[in-house]
């Protein structure tokens, strides 16, 4: 019956809905996928990236490394955004009370990606009998009817389940998590930050890198060309670089290239960036950086979590004539201080959760 719905003349989003219902019940068919796992303790990981933000791929790698390394007597299995569709009945019936299902993170909380919000809510609403944890995520939802409608839509779905926990990755998003929800929420950097002090960096650093953002986040385009060409002037090993490639990443292709990219970081005496997770990536391969903010809060207030650092300075215009002296400053700084965060925050997240 569902193949004879005629989609013309409906809205994406309604289109969206019927597909994804199609999904659901299809998902009948895969019902024993997972039978094999009944009787473990699992963690779920649901709606991982298969696109290619590689600071969304590195969210899933720090996310999936954290809890391997801290909830050893778990099974982990990870879907992407599909499969929960796809696979519903078969992760609904092989789940135990003690499992956890644990949501993706990142910068996606909101009505600016709502091919992220809509799965998220539908775990949250269809999952309610074990712990969701929403891994570290920035909220932000515009000052619009979109927005205000969207954002009553996530409250109500969010505050009926009781039994969820939501990871706050700075100050703004903290705040405005715990005035809209009633459920339990979490202060703590991004995770990605875990992977701190873990990664040699044994490249030799030629590079004059910029990487800065090419899409509707990007509040420095009018500016981003003559700041290049004035780069290449003065430097002759100036590399052109985003953190966001053309293809999909797959589980299985995903540490290949997050270390092809980390590796090209490494390479680098200088990152000039406005993505949160250029300036994370530099933390965490010992790159000095020069940080500048985006269209939200999330690059200046994860800032203020490394503010102390001696390489990374955040700056409030992609200005030329103020950048210069910082990579002058920079280009020759030896960088050898750890970061620490796991005994910071990490640690206690473990045993909060636990």
């Amino acid at each position: 019956m569902l193949k004879l719905i005629k989609m013309e003349g409906i809205s994406l989003e309604l289109k969206e809905k019927v597909k994804n219902i199609v999904k659901i019940i299809s998902s009948i068919r895969t019902i024993n996928k997972y039978k094999k796992y009944k009787h473990q303790k699992k963690i779920i990981y649901l709606l991982s990236p298969l696109y290619g933000n590689m600071g969304d791929q590195a969210i899933a790698y720090a996310s999936l490394k954290f809890y391997k390394e801290n909830f050893k007597d778990y099974k982990i299995l990870e879907l992407d955004r599909v499969q929960i569709y796809r696979e519903y009945f078969s992760i609904k019936s092989c789940l135990n009370k003690d499992d956890i299902i644990v949501l993706q993170g990142g910068g996606n909380m909101g009505n600016l990606y709502m091919h992220e919000e809509e799965p998220r809510r539908f775990v949250i609403k269809h999952f309610k009998d074990n712990m969701i944890i929403s891994m570290t995520q920035t909220i932000s939802f515009t000052n619009d009817e979109f927005g205000r409608k969207e954002k009553e839509k996530t409250r109500k779905i969010y505050n009926k389940n009781k039994k969820l926990i939501l990871l706050a990755r700075e100050d703004t998003s903290y705040n405005e998590m715990t005035k809209l929800f009633s459920v339990n929420v979490i202060k703590v950097p991004d995770i990605v930050f875990y992977l701190a002090d873990t990664m040699d960096s044994d490249k030799k650093r030629t590079l004059i890198t910029t990487c800065l953002r090419n899409d509707k986040e990007s509040i420095w385009k009018n500016k981003k060309d003559k700041f290049i060409g004035m780069l290449k002037e003065e430097y002759n090993d100036v590399f052109i670089y985003d953190t966001v490639i053309n293809r999909q990443v797959t589980f299985k292709s995903r540490m290949l290239e997050l270390n092809t990219m980390w590796d090209n970081f490494k390479k680098s005496k200088v990152v000039v960036t406005d993505r949160l997770h250029g300036m994370i990536f530099c933390v965490i391969t010992k790159t000095p950086c020069i940080a500048l903010k985006s269209l939200d809060h999330k690059v200046v207030e994860s800032y203020k979590w490394i503010k102390d650092l001696d390489y990374i300075e955040l700056v409030d215009d992609l200005d030329y004539d103020k950048i210069k002296p910082i990579i002058e400053k920079f280009k020759s700084k030896q960088v050898t201080e750890k970061l620490g965060f796991n005994n910071k925050y990490y640690n206690k997240l473990v045993r909060t959760l636990k």
